[in-house]
């Protein structure tokens, strides 16, 4: 709480209301009765040596006998202020960890930054399911069960081998990731483990009694609660980064509106990407470097789409940064987030102890995640835009063959 005004100013960019007041007295009456706590420890062992001294030499009397009561009621305070000190500290941390990311400083305050665009804006009023019907590629139930068909199959194989090949040329490693993620782990990242509306919870056997922040959470191999299922309480070496990850499997998120389409389904076939630098310097490279690689996926495909940072209001609190991929949705009125990366420096590597070796000193990294590819919003959009449905030759079967048989 030292940077108290720098900390309310952000909460107003980010229009979160959050009690500081609160947090700083419970933390002050935290570290009130630590210190309390730690004055009966010195105490008690100071007297400790004292008695020590005394019985190696035999001295007994009123003074000695002083120290022994001394003793006792140190211990009985020590003991006292454990419960209580318990209590406070738990409520202190819990609060403190709502407190959000710092904002970086290309996070634009109030309207998202478009910083790049290509090709014009479509103007028409297809709906991507309805063309899918049509043509015999979407199989569509509902937004926990769909189909995809013939050159939409095709469609999902070619786009993430087209994907994984240009990130291997960058020097970018594929990852396999678990699907699930303890609720240690949800948290830790920013996320609400104890709503199912935010993840998917496996619930146990109902006589099983279990603790609420000890479940299996389904979230996916291409998320980035499983990069950090992987990479929490883990110490590397500095030699080692940059880290340069990525993994190609499914998401798994619950479907936050009840609208049937491609842009709501709960589970996608995406690509996420994990980097992790020694420090922010590092991790800004990372960035640029990574927005030009995006720029290279993204037009080589020939269709409209924009990159944008995304206003403050609207990060997760987790993230310092987004750059959202963006194409126009002529079912939607509006451009949809097809993809994106963000930053979110060193916050979570804090709350989940990922660190790093230097000089002899524990660090922790900076990192910068995100899904660059979602399967579903993309097919979708290019329903939308392209007049007669193609498969784009990049995805084409020719390509991903030849690919999976270097």
């Amino acid at each position: 709480m030292k940077d108290k005004d720098l900390i309310k100013a952000e909460l107003k960019k980010r229009q979160l209301e959050i009690d500081l007041n609160k947090i700083e007295n419970l933390w002050s009456a935290y570290e009130e009765l630590k210190t309390r706590k730690l004055e009966y420890e010195n105490k008690k062992e100071k007297i400790s040596k004292e008695l020590s001294v005394m019985i190696k030499n035999k001295q007994e009397g009123n003074h000695f006998e002083k120290l022994k009561i001394q003793i006792n009621l140190l211990k009985d305070n020590i003991k006292k202020l454990k419960e209580p000190l318990w209590s406070i500290e738990e409520l202190a941390i819990l609060e403190a960890l709502k407190l959000p990311n710092k904002l970086h400083n290309l996070t634009p305050e109030l309207y998202d930054q478009i910083i790049f665009e290509h090709g014009v804006k479509p103007n028409n009023n297809k709906d991507h399911l309805k063309v899918g019907k049509e043509k015999n590629l979407i199989h569509f139930i509902k937004n926990e069960n769909y189909y995809l068909k013939d050159d939409a199959a095709l469609f999902e194989l070619g786009a993430k081998f087209y994907f994984s090949q240009i990130l291997k040329n960058n020097s970018y490693i594929q990852f396999s990731n678990p699907d699930f993620a303890k609720s240690l782990v949800i948290e830790g990242c920013g996320g609400d483990h104890t709503n199912s509306d935010s993840t998917f919870i496996l619930h146990h056997n109902e006589d099983t009694k279990v603790n609420a922040d000890s479940r299996l959470h389904l979230t996916g191999g291409g998320s980035l609660y499983s990069f950090f299922a992987y990479h929490a309480k883990n110490v590397l070496y500095d030699k080692v980064f940059p880290l340069k990850y990525f993994s190609m499997g499914r998401q798994y998120s619950p479907s936050p509106v009840k609208e049937d389409s491609l842009y709501h389904v709960s589970q996608s076939s995406v690509i996420q990407i994990f980097n992790a630098t020694r420090n922010e310097a590092e991790l800004n490279d990372v960035l640029h470097s990574n927005i030009d690689l995006i720029k290279k996926l993204y037009t080589q495909l020939g269709y409209h789409y924009r990159l944008s940072f995304v206003a403050a209001d609207r990060l997760n609190m987790w993230e310092s940064l987004r750059l959202a991929i963006e194409m126009y949705s002529s079912s939607q009125k509006c451009y949809v987030e097809v993809g994106n990366i963000s930053m979110s420096e060193d916050f979570i590597s804090k709350r989940l102890m990922f660190t790093y070796t230097e000089d002899k000193q524990y660090k922790f990294p900076f990192v910068l995640s995100g899904t660059i590819l979602n399967v579903p919003k993309l097919l979708a959009c290019i329903l939308e835009q392209d007049d007669e449905f193609v498969l784009p030759e990049q995805f084409g079967i020719d390509n991903w063959c030849t690919v999976s048989t270097m």
